[in-house]
């Protein structure tokens, strides 16, 4: 079965990175989410700076290339990435998407009608109720906004650009994609759309796709140097570990203060089997932003891995003390718990990451993988439900649901659960062997 690890954290990992570096909502959408496993990268965070291409007034005020210098940005809505899912000390406090400058009248291209005073006024309007939906986390309105702006500007960059991120924040890469492609259809010389579809694809574990986005990105604008850190994720992802080293290295020459590329540093390490060196760039992770809750998680996730639990704990704690609304944190410390038995307070810790996190898939998917550990497979399956209906295309759900409707008993139910896995993901051979298994068995009956 698969482990909280690599599903529950899917999104944490890829937006732990996209987190800590500072891209999500506003700048990046963790990018928003990378599975536990992954350096992942989840939900991007905001940059303070205004774009290099935004010279006709519709610049995005977080410059998706660069790091804010404050704080690290608080999983929002489902970031981070994912991403949610981290570039430490450069997020902005508490996740607070910075509003994309509203683009004027004159930046109509050649040939389209200049808007009215009326449509003028409109686009204002609803531009900045959109903004402050979006401070908010409050996509769903911020979307109605941004929608009746693209209806009555069409070829408003900003507001295709926003409508990205937003979809972003609700986990809808692939309508995302669509935006920022719309967005490039406007301006293609725009390095932020270019990231910005980087980071859909990412999320969307399309790296071959991701990679060349990040490429365009950093053509445009060479010293982008999380571009170039994503550029490595997507390399890491690939086994190019010399090639994701690399780029990382440039990353860190472009903004040493960074924390991104020594997290994903970590990661290839870690897949070279050089657990010592891995530990060695959690730590330098940890001395550029020790405040910083996402590098703790990270690094618990990391001493998890290698089972050493007592100082996993511990840092997932210091992760939940610098930052108690930090539902990763919450679920790291459970997935700790959990697989040292402790399950009473596994199940608190996991409870209490839904409570902040209602509307993240993983969470509901870590709080019932760890109902399987207690051997509640009733719990477990109503957990998976409610994460999928949250996260329908997400194939390893379907899966984990499979799995844990055949610890049920449900024979029926698994084998559809695992029919739709193998459809997503026909080379899945573990789930393919688990259905040729419920089938015999049913045809046994």
């Amino acid at each position: 079965m698969e482990t909280v690890p690599s599903l529950a954290f899917r999104h944490l990992l890829t937006a732990s990175l996209a987190l800590s570096a500072g891209l999500c909502l506003a700048g990046t959408v963790s990018g928003a989410a990378m599975a536990f496993n992954l350096p992942f990268v989840s939900k991007p965070k905001i940059a303070q700076a205004p774009p290099k291409d935004a010279s006709d007034g519709t610049s995005a005020s977080t410059d998706a290339g660069q790091d804010s210098s404050q704080g690290p940005e608080k999983e929002a809505g489902k970031v981070l990435g994912s991403g949610k899912d981290s570039g430490g000390e450069t997020q902005q406090k508490s996740g607070a998407p910075t509003a994309t400058p509203l683009a004027s009248a004159a930046a109509q291209p050649p040939g389209q009608p200049a808007l009215t005073p009326e449509q003028i006024h409109f686009v204002e309007k609803h531009s900045h109720a959109g903004d402050v939906f979006f401070e908010r986390h409050d996509f769903t309105n911020s979307l109605i906004e941004y929608q009746d702006v693209a209806k009555t500007d069409p070829t408003n960059f900003k507001a295709h650009f926003m409508l990205g991120k937003i979809l972003m924040g609700m986990s809808d890469f692939e309508e995302a994609l669509d935006e920022f492609q719309q967005s490039l259809n406007l301006r293609d010389s725009s390095s932020e759309a270019h990231f910005m579809r980087g980071e859909a694809f990412r999320m969307l574990e399309h790296y071959d796709e991701a990679e060349a986005e990040y490429k365009e990105t950093i053509a445009f604008d060479p010293d982008n140097a999380l571009a170039h850190a994503y550029l490595a994720e997507c390399y890491r992802m690939e086994h190019s570990y010399r090639k994701a080293v690399h780029e990382c290295e440039r990353a860190c020459k472009l903004d040493p203060k960074m924390v991104v590329p020594h997290l994903i540093l970590a990661q290839c390490y870690a897949g070279d089997k050089q657990p010592e060196e891995a530990n060695e760039e959690y730590k330098t992770a940890i001395d550029i932003n020790p405040n910083d809750p996402v590098v703790h998680t990270r690094y618990g996730l990391a001493l998890g891995n290698d089972e050493h639990w007592k100082e996993a704990i511990d840092e997932f704690n210091k992760s939940i003390k610098l930052d108690t609304n930090y539902f990763a944190g919450h679920m790291g410390l459970s997935w700790a718990l959990a697989s040292t038995n402790m399950i009473a307070d596994a199940l608190r810790e996991a409870r209490i990451a839904v409570g902040l996190a209602a509307n993240d898939a993983d969470t509901h998917a870590n709080l019932a993988w760890v109902y399987t550990k207690k051997g509640d497979f009733q719990a477990a399956v109503i957990e998976y439900k409610l994460a999928l209906q949250i996260d329908p295309k997400n194939a390893r759900l379907h899966r984990a649901l499979g799995l844990a409707l055949s610890d049920n008993g449900d024979v029926n139910d698994a084998i559809a659960e695992l029919l739709t896995t193998t459809k997503m993901k026909p080379r899945d051979y573990e789930s393919k062997l688990k259905l040729q298994s419920l089938l015999e068995q049913r045809n046994s009956q």
